[in-house]
């Protein structure tokens, strides 16, 4: 049996980015019903906890202690969590694409969002990440990375709705025998500059494939 043939050859996801001081933010909410939406810390984290179904809330206080921020929407008056989100600056793994992302100066990661499933359907996670891209912009941030699970069909279309551009999808091959390597084919009109931001960013060696019908130079 061949190395290839006894590869797996697996489309992981997709990286999307926002760039905070080139493309304008969209200005009004997308959330379909009224939503509260506020930066949460430290003293959330039982609740963060509950909210993320994780039993201990040492989880939640150890990510605000290596510098993690946290987003949320809330719901009556700010009685109900509804929706979460959680930024890293420094490094941060993505579980969901088998990678780590070790972030450049004034870039941010945007990674474990989720809505609650009694609200999901209302654009609470495009609204969040919409006011997310407010607030790390007033911080000074320049470019918001963010990736999704292939199969999360959810989360890429309020991706989308927020205002995020697609980037590149990963692909993932693996095997008993071969070393895993990990392909990224960019997304039509993507900047040179941004892949190679990307790239350089991912702790794993990474090869951009072009398109189909396309070439691309290493």
């Amino acid at each position: 049996m061949s190395h290839v043939a006894a590869s797996v050859v697996q489309h992981t996801g997709t990286f999307w980015f926002l760039d905070l001081d080139r493309r304008p933010i969209m200005t009004s909410s997308p959330a379909r019903l009224p939503a509260t939406f506020l930066q949460a810390g430290p003293e959330r984290a039982e609740e963060l906890a509950t909210a993320m179904e994780v039993a201990d809330p040492a989880v939640v206080v150890e990510r605000f202690a290596r510098g993690c921020q946290c987003y949320v929407a809330y719901l009556d008056g700010g009685k109900i969590l509804a929706s979460y989100g959680w930024v890293s600056f420094n490094q941060e793994e993505i579980g969901e694409l088998g990678l780590t992302i070790r972030l450049r100066a004034r870039r941010a990661y945007i990674w474990d969002c989720a809505t609650l499933p009694p609200y999901r359907g209302r654009r609470l996670y495009p609204a969040l990440l919409v006011y997310m891209a407010r607030v790390l912009r007033e911080q000074g941030l320049r470019r918001l990375w963010i990736g999704a699970d292939a199969s999360n069909y959810a989360s890429r279309r309020g991706i989308e709705v927020a205002g995020f551009q697609a980037v590149a999808d990963v692909t993932r091959i693996a095997g008993v025998e071969i070393k895993t390597r990990y392909l990224l084919r960019p997304r039509p009109e993507v900047p040179e500059e941004v892949l190679q931001d990307l790239c350089q960013s991912l702790s794993h060696e990474v090869e951009l494939v072009a398109p189909p019908g396309e070439s691309r130079s290493a």
